[in-house]
């Protein structure tokens, strides 16, 4: 049986997919105008999620500035899930201007202080630091999303499998891996390892994403194959392929309705 559970009354792994809208600003000013948009959308459309791109925050190294804006989110976004994302530039995030604090030690002070709901913590960024993490998540109550994303090309499937497996095993409570297709086939091998992967061995919520104008079938069609959440845009996309909010929503539901 595959584990759910349930943040701000939304349940993770139950149900429709849950759509997830960036939020890219560089400044707090920037940040919070984006949300207070992204607030006002979700009155007229289903936003489950938000995602704070701390890769793109100016005062991502200043722990006491980042929390402020943290906790300011955390206001506006009340009844929404507000997720936390340093994505690496290596899996094609911002590149970072400072050395020190390390991304882990930003994420575990987000996670030690209950600043976000979920934290986003990749695959490879090393056993020892996630499991820091991970154990300190389970203290305060915080969700980890275990992440990769390769930019260039689509693993084989057995590769995909093998990664999704070893987020769960190292403890997250949502396991993701976004790729880059060259070919139709390799959207099929993705949407093939998240439908094996999500009937065979998961245990957690999946999330897996075809990335592109290629791609963009995974995200409209995610709750086929087994994929518990999918991103959409307000204004700038995190990563190729994402659809306006209003028309994924009613993709979704147009899918369900006649599939389910």
């Amino acid at each position: 049986m595959k584990k759910i559970f349930e943040i701000k009354n939304i349940v993770m792994g139950e149900g429709l997919p849950k759509v997830c809208i960036p939020l890219m600003g560089k400044t707090e000013e920037d940040i919070l105008c984006e949300a207070d948009k992204i607030r006002i959308a979700s009155k007229e459309t289903n936003i489950d999620m938000v995602e704070f791109r701390g890769d793109y925050y100016s005062d991502l190294n200043d722990l006491d500035k980042l929390s402020s804006t943290l906790k300011k989110l955390q206001d506006i976004f009340k009844d929404t899930i507000l997720l936390f994302t340093i994505r690496s530039s290596k899996e094609g995030g911002e590149k970072l201007s400072f050395e020190t604090p390390s991304v882990n030690d930003i994420n575990l002070h987000v996670v030690s202080n209950a600043l976000a709901d979920i934290v986003d913590v990749e695959l490879f960024s090393g056993d020892s630091d996630i499991a820091t993490i991970i154990t300190k998540s389970k203290e305060t109550g915080v969700k980890i999303i275990m992440s990769n994303h390769d930019f260039h090309t689509t693993p084989p499937k057995e590769t995909i499998i093998e990664r999704l497996t070893k987020m769960q095993d190292l403890g997250a409570d949502i396991a993701k891996i976004a790729v880059m297709p060259e070919s139709k086939q390799h959207v099929l091998d993705l949407q093939q390892a998240l439908l094996e992967m999500h009937e065979s061995y998961a245990t957690v919520p999946l999330v897996g994403i075809s990335m592109g104008k290629l791609g963009a079938i995974s995200r409209i069609a995610a709750q086929s194959f087994g994929s518990a959440m999918t991103f959409a845009t307000i204004g700038n996309a995190s990563a190729p392929g994402q659809i306006p909010v209003e028309a994924l929503n009613q993709t979704l539901g147009t899918i369900a309705q006649y599939t389910e």
